[in-house]
């Protein structure tokens, strides 16, 4: 593995790491706020408000409109995705625990992303489904199972 690959794998790690932390986050602002909606929305203003500070000190330039309107419609699904994830994680994880909710949307993720790269949807090139590829989905989803019956 490349110091490249290195430094990547090890950013993914840490990013992971924060999601069961988020969840739990998000649900103790949901019980703070009264509604799960409402900690979903929070969490989407503050997370905005964090891109757009790191935008202007970075001074990105905004794309003119005939950029913004030649892209095809479907990337426009990113933040509703990002809204499920969010409304999904502060709500379904303290009742599940963080390890059974991650390890269900973790096969979810694998599914998901063996599909998506068997068919190269999205922008992501092909990459054939192969059987040690599903063996190793197979794998997780033995792990997933692992813990879902452990609770």
């Amino acid at each position: 593995m490349s110091a490249t690959h290195f430094g990547y794998f090890l950013a993914a790690l840490i990013i992971g790491c924060g999601a069961p932390l988020q969840a739990g986050i998000n649900a103790s602002l949901a019980r703070a706020l009264g509604h799960p909606l409402l900690a979903a929305a929070t969490n989407t203003i503050v997370a905005t408000l964090a891109i757009l500070l790191v935008m202007a000190l970075l001074r990105v330039q905004l794309p003119s409109m005939k950029l913004i309107s030649a892209a095809p419609w479907w990337v426009w699904c990113g933040g509703l995705i990002g809204g499920f994830a969010v409304f999904g994680g502060l709500f379904f994880a303290p009742k599940m625990g963080a390890a059974a909710y991650v390890s269900v949307t973790i096969m979810g993720i694998m599914t998901a992303s063996l599909l998506i790269d068997h068919f190269g949807v999205a922008g992501f090139r092909e990459n054939v489904l192969t059987l040690p590829k599903l063996a190793g989905a197979g794998l997780v989803v033995t792990g997933m199972a692992i813990i879902q019956f452990q609770r």
